[in-house]
C-alpha cells in the first residue's frame, strides 16, 4: 500500500511544535556530501541542481544519500519546464524547489509539471524509485500520490513579492521561501540604496510568514549558521531555513585553519 510521505510528515510536526526546521545547501558532486549533512543533524539536504553541476544520476544519489539518513530531500530544479523535472519527481523526492517565481502563472506552471493530466497537469507517467521501483502500486501512487511531494516556491524579485498572496493562493503549493541575496539583487537593480535592501528583506520575509500562515502553507528563508539568526527569522514567522552551504562550508573552515596556522 502506498503511504503518505513520512519524512514531510515529521517535517510538519516538528514545524507545528514551533522548532526550527534547519538544512544545507549542497552544490558538490559526491552523493556523500548529502549523506554527511544528513548525518550531522539537518532536517534536509537542499540539493541544488540550480546553481550546482549536477546531473540526473548525481541527483539521484543524493536523493538516496539523503534520505539514507532520515533527512528530507529537497531538489532545487532550474525551472518550471516539464521535461527536466519529470525524471526528478520520479526518483523520490521530498521536494521540488522552484526558483524565481514571479507572479501566479509560473506557479501555476509549475504545479502542473509535478501534477498527472488527471488531475489538470502535464507530468508525464513513468514512476520508479518514488514507488521503489514498483514494489508499491503504480496505480496507487498515480491515484494519491499529488501531496506525496512538497512544490516550493522561491520569491526572490520584487514582482515575486508584490504578486506573493496570489502565488500562495495557487492550488498545490506547500511553501514560499524568500530568497534573500536574489531578492536583494532584484531590488538594487531597481534603484533601491543598498542601506534600505535589510530592512526591505525583512519585510518581505515578515510578509510571506504571514501570508503562508494565512494559506496554511510553511515559510521559509535563509538564516546564518547561528541560533540566533535563526530565531530572528522565526519571529519574524519563517518556520524552515537553511543555514550553510557545502562549498562555504569546506573554503571557509579549511581558510580559517590555514590561516590561524599561519600566523
Amino acid at each position: 500500500m502506498f503511504e503518505v510521505n513520512k519524512r514531510l510528515r515529521l517535517l510538519s510536526e516538528k514545524i507545528k511544535e514551533g522548532k526550527p526546521v534547519i538544512g544545507c545547501f549542497v552544490l558538490l558532486n559526491d552523493p556523500s556530501i548529502s549523506e554527511i549533512v544528513g548525518m550531522a543533524g539537518c532536517d534536509f539536504v537542499w540539493i541544488d541542481a540550480e546553481h550546482g553541476m549536477l546531473g540526473r544520476a548525481e541527483i539521484k544519489h543524493h536523493i538516496v544519500y539523503a534520505q539514507s539518513t532520515g533527512a528530507c530531500a529537497f531538489v532545487r530544479v532550474p525551472g518550471v519546464d516539464p521535461d527536466q523535472i519529470k525524471c526528478i519527481l520520479d526518483c523520490g523526492p521530498d521536494a521540488i524547489i522552484f526558483p524565481n517565481i514571479a507572479n501566479r502563472k509560473m506557479a501555476e506552471e509549475a504545479v502542473a509539471a509535478c501534477t498527472y493530466p488527471s488531475e489538470g497537469g502535464v507530468r508525464g507517467v513513468g514512476p520508479g524509485r518514488i514507488i521503489d521501483y514498483g514494489i508499491y502500486s503504480e496505480a496507487e501512487y498515480l491515484k494519491k500520490g499529488k501531496d506525496y511531494i512538497w512544490k516550493i516556491f522561491q520569491i526572490e524579485s520584487i514582482e515575486g513579492v508584490q504578486n506573493m498572496e496570489e502565488i500562495a493562493k495557487v492550488s498545490g503549493i506547500h511553501s514560499l521561501f524568500i530568497g534573500p541575496a536574489d531578492l536583494g539583487m532584484s531590488m538594487r537593480a531597481a534603484g533601491v540604496l543598498d542601506e534600505e535592501i535589510d530592512e526591505r528583506v525583512e519585510a518581505a520575509q515578515l510578509r510571506c510568514g504571514e501570508i503562508a500562515k494565512k494559506n496554511s502553507i510553511y515559510a521559509g528563508s535563509c538564516a546564518g549558521p547561528t541560533k540566533e539568526s535563526c530565531q530572528i527569522l522565526m519571529d519574524r514567522g519563517i518556520q524552515w531555513m537553511t543555514i550553510a552551504q557545502d562549498l562555504r562550508l569546506l573554503s571557509c573552515g579549511l581558510g580559517d585553519a590555514v590561516r590561524k596556522i599561519r600566523s
